[in-house]
């Protein structure tokens, strides 16, 4: 009799056992033991934060359609970085009241609507928890109006224009380049129903 060839559609997924091996404030981190579609065992490093909720990044954008970033050190890449505002779900938030609160925290703007473009996971082979994409429509401001929140490594901030954003190489962070994409999108589907 022949052994029947492995299909990994045939894998049911066994999550096992979580070994916690370090705890921050902020990040949990693990190394399981698991076993592979093939039958092999291994481990596997992978994070959570801490509150094991998910996290929010805000799009905020004036009715003409300028978006605010700001400027913050990401010492994962030992850099600046301009990106949108964002941040970890506290315990009982929803993602909408996430987005309010960090936009407010991190730049003082108050944000006169709060829409949820969707969700995604950024690096599912790192973290499994999603990171949801909200649009803020934000009154028409000036830089005088931004107030950075400097304790979160928050050094400048900038409006940008649709054709600004599409050539600036500055902005590099791979989450506020999904949540672009997904407002493009819901532009593009709003166009094509007619309410743009």
């Amino acid at each position: 009799m022949t052994e029947k060839p492995f299909s990994a559609a045939d894998w049911i997924p066994n999550p096992g056992v979580e070994h916690l091996v370090y705890e921050t404030p902020w990040l949990d981190f693990y190394y399981d033991d698991i076993v592979h579609p093939n039958g092999d065992t291994g481990k596997y490093a992978w994070i959570k934060s801490h509150s094991g909720n998910g996290a929010v990044k805000v799009v905020p954008v004036t009715p003409s359609e300028k978006f605010l970033l700001i400027k913050v050190y990401r010492h994962p890449s030992k850099r600046y970085l301009w990106e949108f505002p964002a941040g970890v779900m506290e315990d009982g938030e929803t993602p909408e009241q996430t987005a309010t609160r960090e936009l407010v925290e991190e730049t003082g703007i108050t944000p006169d609507s709060i829409e949820l473009l969707g969700s995604q996971i950024p690096i599912a082979g790192i973290t499994g928890l999603p990171f949801h994409s909200l649009l803020a429509e934000i009154p028409e401001i000036s830089f005088d109006d931004v107030v950075l929140q400097g304790e979160e490594g928050i050094v400048d901030a900038k409006l940008l224009t649709r054709a600004e954003l599409l050539s600036s190489e500055e902005v590099g962070d791979g989450v506020t380049l999904a949540c672009v994409a997904r407002y493009w999108m819901r532009q593009e589907l709003k166009a094509n129903d007619g309410e743009a």
